[in-house]
């Protein structure tokens, strides 16, 4: 919206924007929003929102502190609950979750045989591939094929389409140490990528995560532009067990986005070639 002349305020309540992503994707994309001249509220609570016939009046607090904001319109993004009751759901016995969404195994199955959920119903990762990769394996399934359960959705690919664009997959720095990993990062950056050079856009970098012990790759976090179109080689690699060298030894092709990739490898193997 701000790309359209729209002056745009954000309030978000956790202590960063983008709150699930690295803390490095955050940072960087709060810096490009307010070099834009975006309004961001971190931390913040909104108290409410009253709507008259020429706009609406949002109070927000921070610390004790309140704020106003008059606006011609507000956009409230706060996730999902489940729509689980006073549809006939409960009669069929399927079980649900504590949450309430329709419990299923890693190849769809709910408790009651024959009866199959994919989707956002399930509660497991609230995005349309996601519920079409369900799709897949239920279907398989059902007739007896041979399928790949769906064990892991943290490994998921995940899309945020803002500007410049986010895309991850896997653990944050944070989390995998929290799992107990001995991490080893390396990040690389746009500015330093003939392509992005040459489209001028060259904020951004991209940034992954490996287990030090035996180079599995635990993560992939990247901001910057046309990144949600890179995550396949990272999924891939994490899929089939790959290392950071493997994928520093595939050739891509220059000029292009994809080199980054090659070039963040050779970081977690301590040598970047171009940086």
């Amino acid at each position: 919206m701000h790309n359209y002349g729209v002056e745009v305020t954000i309030v978000e309540f956790m202590p960063r924007i983008l709150p699930l992503e690295d803390e490095e994707v955050s940072a960087e994309l709060e810096k490009q929003y307010v070099r834009m001249g975006v309004k961001i509220h971190t931390g913040t609570n909104v108290e409410k929102a009253v709507e008259d016939k020429d706009g609406v009046t949002v109070t927000f607090s921070k610390d004790g502190k309140s704020e106003e904001v008059r606006v011609d319109m507000v956009l409230t993004a706060i996730g999902w609950k489940p729509l689980s009751k006073d549809y006939g759901l409960a009669k069929t016995g399927v079980k649900l979750t504590d949450r309430g969404w329709i419990d299923v195994d890693n190849c769809m199955r709910t408790s009651v045989p024959g009866v199959y959920a994919i989707g956002d119903v399930t509660g497991k990762l609230q995005l349309a591939h996601v519920g079409s990769a369900q799709g897949i394996v239920a279907a398989e399934t059902i007739v007896g094929a041979e399928t790949m359960p769906i064990d892991d959705y943290m490994m998921m690919p995940r899309c945020t389409y803002c500007q410049p664009q986010v895309a991850s997959f896997g653990y944050t720095e944070k989390q995998a140490k929290e799992k107990g990993y001995t991490v080893k990062t390396a990040k690389f950056p746009f500015i330093a990528n003939g392509k992005a050079l040459g489209l001028g856009e060259t904020a951004g970098f991209i940034k992954v995560i490996s287990d030090a012990k035996y180079g599995e790759i635990l993560g992939a976090h990247m901001i910057g532009p046309d990144v949600t179109e890179l995550l396949p080689e990272w999924t891939l690699a994490q899929k089939w067990e790959m290392t950071a060298e493997e994928i520093a030894r595939n050739v891509h092709a220059h000029p292009t986005l994809s080199e980054a990739l090659g070039e963040v490898a050779e970081g977690l193997l301590g040598h970047m070639i171009n940086l």
